[in-house]
């Protein structure tokens, strides 16, 4: 196979639309054409409608602790007005390589395929594994599955490096995350006579007060880690939608709400909370239509990351990246608390800066695909030598 630099990968990758909506099977074929001409086996990890994966490769002795390199494959979309170039073909600019998911995150595993020969040629002690997921701008949702399989490797990874934006600084907590969609149905009827209905928006109102009076509570008054912005648990009211015209009143209101919870935080009583409300609403609104309902949905979840700030994990993932910035917490979510929850030790290292992502004009720069380039061939250094001897001491 050609050499290939970082760079140049990254222009292939950013030219595949792999927003989360779309099949990503196109550049899971892509990157199973990197690994296949290097005798690296992968394996697929399908989604149930077929039309989305994950993927699953091991470079090296498959019975030993081993470390993962986690990345998406999916991206958000592009729609914003105010793009200087085409999202989806790569512009080279002043240094600057733009394009929607250039930093976030196609960059690593750009970086992870220009790797790929080094990789195999030093994996004689500690394999490599590449866990590359869909669908996690929308929740982590093929996560699970690709975790799973991770887990269950025949011996368990010693490390997981989810290679998210962070500018190659160690990360090592981030909040979890739940998302509901809450639907309603009431009885519509004409507006001059709302007494013989029940008005689905009013409800939905309801309940999104509920929600925002205990946020502002939790805010005030629950538990509290300095080292979040902001450092308390969050509850958030995205969209309530409802109702079509004036003189009729609503039968169907939709909202949707996220908890963004730090660590350790009791979201089970959070949510027993919200479930009383929403139970006492329901009520309120089959006095006056006994077939009226609210449905909750969960449609988004991931746990927390919260690695120990001495897991012998952290220094390692410092020195491969050559940073002595002091490990932080990023206020995004990742695929990473899923990983530690697995029982993987995990930290969050990549190149770019997330404050650049989900926007027009995306970019990375090639100074840091540069340096995460030499991050990896400092790791593929150490994989002549027994996992113990560099990530558990």
């Amino acid at each position: 196979m050609t050499p290939r630099t970082s760079a140049d990968i990254l222009k292939e990758l950013v030219g595949f639309a792999s927003v989360s909506a779309n099949s990503n099977l196109d550049i899971i074929a892509y990157i199973e054409a990197r690994l296949a001409p290097l005798g690296i086996a992968s394996r697929r990890i399908p989604d149930k409608t077929g039309q989305k994966a994950s993927l699953l490769a091991t470079i090296g002795p498959a019975d030993r602790p081993g470390v993962v390199l986690s990345a998406h494959t999916d991206v958000v979309p592009a729609t914003e007005p105010n793009w200087s170039s085409p999202p989806f073909t790569a512009s080279l600019r002043d240094g600057r390589l733009y394009g929607r998911g250039a930093c976030d995150m196609k960059g690593f595993i750009a970086a992870i395929l220009a790797q790929l020969p080094t990789l195999r040629e030093s994996a004689t002690e500690t394999p490599v594994h590449l866990a590359f997921s869909y669908d996690e701008e929308v929740g982590c949702r093929g996560a699970p599955d690709l975790v799973a399989e991770v887990a269950g490797l025949k011996v368990k990874p010693a490390l997981c490096i989810v290679g998210e934006p962070t500018s190659l600084t160690v990360a090592t907590a981030h909040k979890g995350k739940v998302a509901y969609r809450i639907t309603v149905t009431g009885r519509t009827g004409h507006s001059a006579l709302p007494h013989r209905a029940a008005n689905a928006v009013l409800a939905g109102a309801r309940v999104a007060t509920l929600l925002g009076d205990l946020a502002a509570e939790t805010a005030r008054s629950a538990k509290r880690n300095d080292a979040f912005d902001p450092p308390y648990t969050t509850i958030h009211v995205g969209s309530l939608h409802g109702g079509s015209a004036l003189n009729l009143v609503p039968d169907r209101a939709v909202l949707e709400y996220e908890i963004r919870n730090i660590p350790d935080n009791n979201i089970p009583a959070l949510l027993k909370h919200i479930e009383a409300g929403i139970a006492a609403e329901r009520e309120t609104l089959r006095r006056s239509a006994p077939e009226a309902d609210i449905l909750v949905e969960e449609i988004a979840a991931y746990p927390q990351l919260a690695t120990p700030a001495r897991h012998p994990a952290i220094a390692a993932v410092a020195a491969l990246a050559h940073t002595d910035a002091k490990p932080r917490t990023v206020s995004f979510g990742t695929e990473a608390g899923l990983y530690a929850e697995a029982g993987i030790p995990t930290v969050i290292c990549g190149p770019g800066d997330m404050t650049r992502a989900h926007k027009a004009d995306e970019w990375i720069g090639l100074d840091e695909l540069t340096a995460t380039d030499r991050m990896l061939e400092r790791l593929a250094a150490k994989l002549s030598q027994p996992a113990a001897t560099w990530i558990m001491t």
